[in-house]
């Protein structure tokens, strides 16, 4: 395959990945950067499949580039990441390879049968690795900061952070209250809580027992009323 140029290899992956796009109905304006991102990721593939004889390795750092690169567009237009992801890996799927698996299978050449499909197997698992790698990162980063805005009462920030990965459209997106409640609940905010009980200073828990004594007293009297009524 290295007998045709790197920019070659380049548009054709672009091209391919863009059809792809539009074959799942991409928005118009992810069509350029999945393009790019599923281009530049068969480049990275092809040239470490000449220098390392382990097709995980080259797979999963071609997986790797792919899903971080869609990640930083996703947040930079907006945009869910794996309609970046999905047209971007497509390149780097083994159809080849499968197909000589079932071939050779046909053949009766069992041999070459399974080391093609190992191969393919292996490849499959090296972009998977990949994915799930960045989008375990990804998440905690998410819940990183949707616990640091909540922290300090941003609930601009809050909101935000809750709706990256979520489809944009021209109306305002409403956060829902269940899936906000769950996000609060998996945050461990019982913590934060305490931490900030214990940073108050003794003047706010001063002012706390007396508005606490005031409303005990306009209490008793309206209990005292009733009884004398």
């Amino acid at each position: 395959m290295m007998d045709i140029p790197i920019w070659e290899h380049f548009l054709f992956a672009a091209m391919a990945t863009c059809g792809f796009s539009i074959f799942f109905n991409a928005p118009k304006k992810l069509l350029l950067p999945s393009s790019v991102v599923g281009g530049v990721g068969w480049i990275i593939y092809l040239v470490m499949s000449v220098h390392f004889d382990n097709p995980l390795v080259y797979a999963f750092t071609a997986a790797i580039f792919i899903a971080v690169s869609s990640e930083i567009f996703a947040r930079l237009l907006k945009q869910p990441a794996i309609v970046i992801i999905i047209p971007g890996i497509l390149p780097l799927v083994p159809g080849i390879s499968l197909y000589n698996t079932v071939l050779y299978t046909i053949q009766k050449k069992y041999e070459l049968a399974a080391s093609t499909g190992t191969r393919a197997i292996i490849v499959s698992i090296g972009i998977s690795l990949g994915i799930l790698v960045v989008a375990s990162l990804s998440r905690m980063f998410n819940i990183y900061k949707l616990k640091k805005a909540f922290s300090s009462n941003d609930s601009n920030k809050y909101i935000s952070w809750v709706n990256i990965g979520k489809i944009r459209t021209n109306n305002t997106y409403v956060l829902n209250k269940a899936e906000m409640n769950d996000q609060l609940n998996s945050m461990n905010l019982e913590d934060i809580e305490e931490d900030k009980c214990k940073s108050k200073p003794e003047n706010s828990f001063v002012e706390e027992e007396i508005i606490c004594d005031e409303s005990e007293k306009t209490s008793d009297i309206k209990n005292k009323q009733d009884s004398d009524s």
